[in-house]
């Protein structure tokens, strides 16, 4: 990946050089010219979109420097992510300590490895300079960086020596000296705090401007932070995916943060208790409107006290639970169970999560694992929990039978989508979009703001009976004869074609297929029952699926699963085009 986008600078003819290594918080350190800096995003959209990468995050830490992170996400496995920082001028606390020109000087092509490819990589010297300033000002020093910092050192002490001239007061430079020369890193970091006062001391301190004001206002205005809410009933696995997480932090978060059910701004320590006894008597209308004016007012108030700070600092901000819960399991929390009607009018009022991860168990795997739910409730439960999340886009049905492991590992993918969708929208770059013919249009126009009379006659026009929730990248070619169960749950950029079925098998059971992400439904197909789709498979043409299927696989007749043929439209092939960005 990294070799990759050197390759695309060289041919967009961008002069660079990369600090290799660079130290912590990247993979990959790039010296670039200032005058390029305001085109990073948009190039680095255009480089995703010609490689199949995701851009996941593109954010300006402080003046000429922006921190990305790229991603490759397969329908299997973990994402696999590459950190890059670009720096003009290496500005630091309103100070210019080095200048990108300077850095640049004595560039040089260097080969990577057996692969025979070639990038530019910033000298020695210039590397030792650049590590330098990166841990002095951060004041940390880890062994990574330590021993990238030695090593630049042996490399070209006569150089290193010549750049810290007029940068370092003389005590403190003969005392760095004396550091690196007995070659260890952990006495370097010792002298770090003198070595960046000394060095804010030799560089003249510039007020901020209004490039950096308006930085600053978007971070609080647009933080780039996520905050995830996990549902599920009791033994769906959340509070080990929550904890899984919280040990993996991504590279575009600076940490995680977790909270139970609500921010506990108001009364703290009013914790319910984790095997709540059913049997208890609800409580009265003025307890109940009590207890949910409580949620609202905790919610909305420990959002701007608690969550929005951890936001605006690039934080991950994960809720086990979350008020919507409420509406699944009101005897939960003591409440009358039914409609709910006054939790759905102070909806509204709750600050709403970015994403939603809901962990989707079927009733008999969920016995095995706890006994605390009869399997009707937990049927019931999982109906409801899809049914609640129905209107909301940002949700993702996660297969909570699988192994802890494969359960993090499609968080972290949808995660990371959800990130790459986010910038792409704030950045405008060039993203997956469906030409939908105007008949496709009018039918998902109507089947998602249900419009009465009008979305029932749009209906009976197109023979079409859609009722789930329908993301805004789902291709119709032909939209006649579609029926989609409302308890289906439907992932981005799949493509539906005419006559096909997705409902149920058993009428008692309610229960409806998962379909992931670039899925393709051939016409005439039929998808019944408690199944699910895996990324990128196919289904072919009149086929009948009533079991799982493994992504990326091709299933043609009954159930009969094969490798994908050749000449089968890939998913969203058909229509899929890259906004922007010219068609083929």
């Amino acid at each position: 990946m990294a070799l990759a986008l050197c390759r695309f600078l060289d041919h967009e003819r961008i002069e660079y050089g990369v600090v290799s290594p660079g130290g912590r918080g990247a993979d990959l350190h790039l010296i670039v010219r200032p005058a390029w800096l305001g085109a990073v995003p948009s190039a680095l959209g255009s480089f995703c979109a010609a490689q199949g990468l995701q851009l996941v995050a593109c954010r300006q830490r402080e003046r000429e420097s922006w921190h990305c992170v790229l991603a490759r996400v397969p329908h299997t496995g973990w994402p696999a992510l590459c950190a890059v920082e670009i720096r003009g001028d290496f500005w630091r606390g309103g100070r210019r300590l080095a200048a990108a020109e300077e850095l640049l000087a004595r560039r040089s092509s260097v080969a990577a490895g057996e692969t025979g490819m070639a990038f530019f990589a910033v000298a020695p010297a210039h590397t030792f300079l650049y590590v330098l300033l990166k841990c002095a000002t951060e004041d940390e020093l880890d062994e990574t960086g330590g021993r990238a910092l030695l090593a630049a050192w042996r490399a070209d002490e006569q150089g290193a020596r010549a750049l810290l001239g007029n940068r370092l007061d003389p005590a403190w430079r003969e005392l760095l000296v004396r550091a690196l020369e007995r070659n260890s890193w952990q006495a370097v970091r010792l002298v770090l705090p003198g070595v960046r006062a000394s060095l804010y001391r030799h560089c003249r301190y510039r007020f901020p401007g209004p490039g950096d004001l308006g930085r600053a206002l978007l971070r609080a205005l647009r933080p780039e932070g996520v905050l995830v809410a996990c549902l599920g009933p009791d033994g769906s696995g959340k509070t080990s995916l929550i904890e899984a997480l919280g040990r993996r932090a991504l590279p575009p978060f600076t940490g995680v943060q977790t909270m139970q059910l609500r921010p506990r701004v108001v009364l703290p320590h009013g914790v319910a208790p984790p095997t709540p006894n059913r049997a208890d008597p609800a409580r009265g209308g003025l307890g109940r409107l009590a207890k949910l004016l409580m949620f609202v007012f905790d919610y909305a108030l420990g959002y701007w006290l608690r969550i929005r700070p951890h936001l605006v600092r690039g934080a991950l901000v994960v809720f086990d639970r979350y008020y919507d819960d409420v509406l699944v399991d009101p005897v939960r929390y003591r409440l009358v169970s039914g409609r709910q009607m006054l939790a759905r009018l102070l909806l509204p009022w709750v600050p709403r999560p970015g994403l939603w991860l809901v962990l989707d168990v079927p009733p008999d795997v969920l016995e095995s694992r706890t006994t605390e739910l009869p399997r009707d409730e937990s049927q019931r439960q999982r109906a409801e929990y899809r049914r609640v999340l129905r209107d909301r886009e940002d949700a993702v049905v996660l297969d909570a039978r699988e192994p802890l492991e494969r359960v993090v590992a499609q968080a972290e993918r949808a995660i990371v989508a959800h990130l790459a969708q986010r910038t792409a929208h704030r950045f405008g770059l060039p993203h997956v979009t469906v030409d939908n013919p105007w008949s496709a249009r009018l039918l998902l126009f109507f089947c998602r703001h249900r419009v009465p009379l009008l979305s029932r006659l749009v209906r009976i026009v197109f023979n079409s009976d859609i009722y789930c929730r329908l993301p805004p990248d789902i291709h119709l070619p032909h939209p006649y004869g579609v029926v989609m169960h409302a308890q289906a749950v439907i992932g981005r950029r799949v493509t539906v074609m005419q006559q096909v079925t997705l409902g149920g098998k058993d009428p008692d059971e309610g229960a409806a297929p998962v379909i992931g992400n670039d899925v393709f439904i051939g016409a005439g197909a039929r998808v019944l029952g408690d199944v699910r789709i895996g990324d990128g498979a196919v289904i072919g043409a009149n086929a009948v699926v009533t079991r799982d299927i493994p992504p990326g696989m091709t299933v043609v007749g009954a159930n009969r699963i094969v490798r994908r043929l050749r000449g089968v439209p890939r998913p969203g092939g058909a229509g899929a085009r890259h906004a922007g960005m010219p068609r083929p």
